[in-house]
């Protein structure tokens, strides 16, 4: 019922694509580019899902997330990072002469703003998980031994919530942010009558009335 993504990795949540990869594409092909398109369209298929999965997802950052790595946790709802100080986030690609690929340019400056996003991704610039947190790049900066238990009571709030609910929110917010607010709206009364519906709606509303916590089943 909610979704954490989490690295096995100790120092390291993800750097991105493996460069390696990108480097075995014969730069003088006739179709260079567009096989450097069809593999960030592969790439950005899996973000894309992430990004539009109907359960809550969150970013346990447990170190870098740098390049794709921070692409990646855009891609979440909510991003937790350790503040150890050593880990850095931040789209770092123009430090290699590139541009984010997997999104960064898009998502970035919807959550932190235009200017600070043209900023960071033009200087390649690393923030620590404090200097993210003030800018809206992550949720919570939290100490080492804290990044688990904070993700852990996330998710475990998220889980017992109207995850149905939240499955209509996020449907909503990402249909309808880039229409006119005319058709954004009716994608917004469109979910509303769908989780008015809802068995979580009975349930939340009968709780509220006898003053109950409510067991919401998710549906």
């Amino acid at each position: 019922r909610a979704v954490v993504l989490a690295s096995a990795y100790e120092k390291y949540f993800s750097v991105g694509a493996d460069l390696t990869a990108m480097g075995s594409i014969d730069r003088t092909a006739p179709d260079a580019a567009d096989q450097i398109k069809a593999f960030m369209k592969r790439v950005n298929k899996h973000y894309d899902a992430i990004e539009h999965c109907p359960k809550p997802v969150i970013a346990a950052i447990n170190g870098h997330a740098q390049g794709g790595g921070c692409e990646l946790t855009l891609c979440c709802d909510f991003r937790i990072m350790v503040e150890d100080g050593r880990s850095r986030i931040g789209q770092t690609e123009s430090a290699l002469g590139i541009m984010p690929g997997a999104g960064g340019t898009q998502r970035l400056p919807r959550l932190i703003g235009m200017a600070k996003a043209k900023r960071f991704i033009i200087e390649s610039t690393r923030l620590s998980a404090k200097e993210a947190e003030a800018v809206g790049l992550v949720d919570r900066a939290v100490a080492p031994e804290e990044l688990k238990p904070a993700v852990d009571e996330l998710a475990g709030k998220l889980a017992k919530g109207p995850t149905f609910a939240f499955a209509m929110i996020k449907d909503a917010l990402h249909r309808g942010y880039d229409k006119p607010l005319h058709d954004a709206l009716e994608i917004e009364m469109e979910n509303f009558a769908r989780t008015s519906l809802s068995t979580d709606a009975a349930i939340g509303i009968m709780s509220f009335l006898s003053k109950q916590e409510p067991e919401f089943t998710g549906s």
